[in-house]
């Protein structure tokens, strides 16, 4: 009982961004503590006990899941399983120290969580009305009740495991990896910002384009705290316009124009032919036979391809790829995924949010 309402309570907690391998799958979900000694197999005169075979088990698992993720998913998924086993540690201390077991205080402390009150069941009705497919608020009352009621005993239990934290001396030493990545090209914020941001995209890709308006978000939310440096990483096997458009845009930097036309493109990521490119320069007023003349010439073939080349040595394999300070992350995230890891970076480097 204690690892599955240990597991769903703490859940969203630890697996953000982990969300496809629940501890529960895991060989070190079963309980073999009964038998762990018994003698299942012997080689001439070594035996091979329960313990064994689960322990080998375990690492074969553990590379199997593992083997072909970055780093940077392989510490995530560390670091999560190590902050479950640090509450269950922390759980095990205190229930030894009242005199029961793990279980029992985890059930103490769901019960203690309030029932719903009928504002927020019928609050609940109201924003949902659309997913109850015609049923009325008596007939569904139930239901809503006994929903809220468990997110209240998960929310107790989310609690209580941190009120055991706070009393307790936990320190937690376990670094991410880094990997060192040149901040180089189009950037926004302070050269002296205490975190660095460098994205590796490619302006045909449609993740990109989703991911362009929270890096917004965040130079407005951390606007001395973070710099944003954006590189290339055209992906020609399917998008054969990416790398016109990123050679295209450095030409609109050279005018000063790089972040206006960076927008344009992700504004636009199926319109990037020749004649639109043309276009979005015309729309920014740029001098048109400077910019043609910049493409023309291939100005910023080699710029492009040294991004390239640079995202490769880091470990880039799809778009978008970020570098926070050295911590790489994957994919379009939400706000919230970056706030975590700057927040952590401004903690490590000793700078304030905003």
């Amino acid at each position: 009982m204690r690892r599955s309402l240990l597991g769903l309570a703490l859940a969203g907690l630890w697996s953000l961004a982990c969300t496809g391998t629940q501890s529960s799958d895991a060989p070190g979900a079963l309980d073999t503590s009964g038998d762990a000694g018994r003698v299942v197999a012997t080689i001439d005169d070594d035996a091979i006990t329960i313990a064994e075979l689960d322990s080998w088990i375990k690492e074969d698992w553990f590379r199997d899941q593992l083997e072909d993720e970055s780093a940077a998913k392989v510490h995530e998924f560390r670091s999560e399983r190590l902050n479950r086993m640090i509450d269950e540690r922390l759980l095990e201390v205190e229930a030894r120290t009242r005199g029961v077991d793990p279980d029992t205080l985890l059930q103490e402390a769901a019960d203690s969580a309030p029932g719903p009150s009928e504002e927020q069941v019928s609050a609940f009705y109201t924003e949902n009305q659309a997913r109850l497919q015609g049923s009325s608020l008596e007939q569904i009352a139930p239901r809503i009740r006994e929903h809220l009621q468990q997110q209240n005993q998960q929310q107790a239990v989310v609690a209580f495991v941190a009120s055991l934290r706070e009393r307790s001396a936990v320190k937690v030493d376990f670094e991410p990896p880094r990997v060192e990545v040149a901040a180089i090209g189009p950037a926004l914020g302070p050269e002296a910002a205490p975190v660095t941001v460098v994205e590796f995209s490619d302006f045909q890709c449609p993740f990109c384009s989703r991911a362009a308006p929270v890096l917004k978000q965040l130079r407005e939310r951390y606007p001395e705290q973070v710099r944003v440096v954006y590189r290339h990483f055209p992906l020609d096997s399917i998008h054969p316009q990416a790398r016109p458009a990123a050679e295209a845009s450095m030409c609109a930097g050279e005018q000063d124009r790089f972040w206006e036309f960076h927008d344009l493109l992700f504004a636009n990521p199926k319109a990037l032919s020749d004649e639109q490119l043309a276009g979005y320069a015309e729309q920014l007023e740029l001098d048109a036979e400077a910019f043609q003349a910049c493409v023309a010439e291939g100005r910023f073939r080699d710029a492009v391809q040294l991004d390239l080349d640079d995202g490769r040595r880091a470990g880039v394999t799809g778009t978008p790829s970020f570098f926070v300070n050295g911590r790489m992350l994957g994919g379009a995230l939400p706000l919230e995924e970056f706030v975590k890891v700057i927040e952590s970076e401004l903690q490590r480097e000793g700078g304030a949010a905003s």
